[in-house]
């Protein structure tokens, strides 16, 4: 870890006071609540709450007391002393859907700043893996940055095994959030304070090859694009060539696919390089194995046929992620369990354990009130 990371911790000095006023921001945006709804529940007006997070004022205690009420957080969730990442200072690269709007992409955003958050607070007592990603060249394509990026990491040309695994072991941290968080958002990445963070969703998730291609293209977008920030179907497109190239490269493709679609082959084939039939159904087009008009109708059959719950990621050993998990087990092991992380969050230890991708599986009681 390194040696100036918890300084990060400390108070500042000659601050003017406790609030902080992009952590409002940030609780509210998780929520996908906008300002004026905010308001309502607290018994403010709109135009304080904006006044509360433009830094204008503070909000009473009694008031801070109401927000934290509404958004689900504790009161000390709103001070000053540990790291922040502003969710208007974040660039990500969103595989969204067409619906997603400015308000979906911050709430996507401030749920990625917090995972951020609790990777830092892990970093105070476990030592976790150095960010490790090439440096490409200028003008490098999407399938010589798979290329670059296999050699880096030192994978053999056939198959990638265990993607996820191998990913959070070069630094990168992955996690799968509720579709109530982020419902209009499929996967995303960020690069915050030099820690890559990928995000997805069980629209990604609930099915391995899914997930791995997801995976893939957004390691394509930290490569290839860095801290952009710009959104636009070419760069989606050159996500999803880095994917198909990083896990289903050229050379091995020519040799392994055959002469003339066949589904049951490619399924087959598939399950052995950990694809769709359908990414190698477009590998077939793209090494002219086949024709647009013949991958249309093999998109059709496999449309007719295809169960997204057949193959669950979490079948998949090394394909969901892990290393906060065991990050977080190793920290407690040492002392630093949930309820002391949940302490430098300023959050409850419910929540932390959510982060971790530790639900609660307990039932919820319920109490009915008798009929008159």
């Amino acid at each position: 870890m390194p040696e100036d990371g918890p300084g990060l911790f400390e108070l500042p000095v000659g601050g003017s006071g406790r609030f902080e006023p992009a952590r409002l921001t940030q609780a509210r945006a998780r929520l996908g609540m906008s300002k004026t709804d905010l308001a309502g529940e607290v018994g403010v007006s709109a135009a304080a709450i904006g006044q509360y997070e433009a830094g204008v004022n503070s909000p009473r205690p009694e008031v801070l007391d109401r927000l934290a009420t509404a958004l689900n957080v504790r009161p000390g969730f709103f001070g000053v002393g540990r790291p922040l990442a502003r969710i208007d200072t974040v660039n990500a690269h969103f595989r969204s859907l067409r619906s997603a709007r400015v308000s979906d992409r911050q709430k996507a955003l401030a749920t990625a700043s917090l995972v951020w958050e609790l990777t830092f607070t892990l970093e105070r007592y476990v030592k976790l893996p150095e960010v490790d990603l090439p440096v490409l060249p200028a003008g490098a394509t999407p399938p010589e940055a798979a290329a670059a990026l296999r050699r880096h990491w030192g994978l053999p040309d056939g198959p990638v095994r265990h993607l996820v695994a191998t990913a959070e072991s070069r630094g990168i941290v992955v996690a799968v959030r509720p579709l109530r968080e982020i419902e209009a958002v499929d996967a995303f990445s960020v690069v915050i304070v030099d820690r890559p963070v990928i995000i997805t969703t069980p629209r990604r998730s609930e099915n391995v090859f899914r997930h791995r291609f997801s995976t893939a293209h957004e390691i394509g977008h930290l490569l290839l694009h860095g801290d952009s920030g710009e959104h636009s179907a070419a760069v989606e497109k050159e996500a999803d060539e880095f994917a198909a190239a990083f896990l289903t490269p050229a050379a091995a493709m020519d040799a392994a696919l055959p002469q003339r679609l066949d589904l049951a082959a490619l399924d087959r084939i598939g399950r052995t390089w950990g694809v769709s039939p359908k990414s190698l159904v477009r590998r077939m087009v793209e090494r002219g194995r086949t024709t647009e008009s013949s991958a249309r109708r093999a998109y059709q059959r496999l449309a007719m046929t295809d169960d997204p719950l057949a193959d669950p990621t979490s079948a998949f050993p090394g394909e969901m992620p892990s290393l906060l998990k065991k990050a977080a087990d190793l920290a407690g092991d040492h002392g630093a369990g949930v309820p002391v992380l949940a302490e430098a969050l300023r959050l409850s230890p419910a929540q932390v354990r959510d982060l971790l991708g530790d639900a609660d599986q307990r039932p919820v009681l319920r109490l009915v009130g008798r009929e008159n």
